[in-house]
């Protein structure tokens, strides 16, 4: 019995390690040199590749909403995004889910958000009774296939990716968010750089 016990602790304790290491490398992909200028060295956010990584362009979709509309990221360029994947299922998911009523009152003119349901693993019917009790009044895209998370490489969720006005990943957090990280994630976002002037 005792070297059952063992095993899961030592495995939990394996488990935990990899999210952590996980959770930092997404981190460190966004170091404030890289976040200006991106891969490229440029800051011509057109000339960088799609990739789900910070200092890239977020990878491209089109998916329909649960009010029948279709909703893409080109037609949000010029104003930042905050990208939530999530699921009704999900504990994490229902806790933070204020946060984004919040976050999209204080800052929806200046501010997309757009909270992508894994209907794959979901239902639209769920993700509808979920975003009525919460009082989403922002886009649910319905990623319906599963194919716009596996583009986004999305694991846990929540999580939520953070784009910049001309396109590009600034910041990714896997797991659920408080409101001050979520805030001080978002801040940067409505703050115009000198990399936003120069393109």
């Amino acid at each position: 019995m005792s070297k059952w016990r063992n095993w899961i602790i030592v495995a939990a304790a394996a488990l935990l390690c990899g999210i952590i290491l996980f959770q930092q490398s997404f981190s460190d992909r966004g170091k404030p040199e890289r976040q200006a200028a991106g891969p490229t060295g440029n800051g011509n956010a057109a000339d960088l590749p799609e990739k789900a990584e910070i200092g890239y362009l977020a990878p491209s979709f089109s998916l329909t909403g649960l009010d029948g509309g279709t909703y893409s990221l080109e037609a949000l360029r010029g104003k930042p995004v905050v990208l939530n994947f999530w699921a009704s299922w999900c504990g994490p998911c229902r806790d933070e889910a204020p946060l984004f009523t919040k976050l999209h009152k204080q800052y929806g003119e200046r501010l997309s958000i757009l909270a992508v349901n894994l209907t794959a693993t979901d239902s639209a019917e769920a993700a509808r009774e979920f975003a009525e009790s919460y009082g989403f009044t922002f886009p649910i895209p319905l990623d319906s296939d599963g194919a716009v998370a596996a583009k986004y490489e999305i694991r846990p969720i929540p999580t939520t990716i953070f784009v910049d006005s001309r396109g590009v990943i600034t910041d990714g957090v896997l797991g659920a968010l408080n409101w001050d990280l979520l805030h001080e994630r978002v801040l940067p976002l409505l703050e115009p750089s000198a990399t936003d002037s120069e393109s």
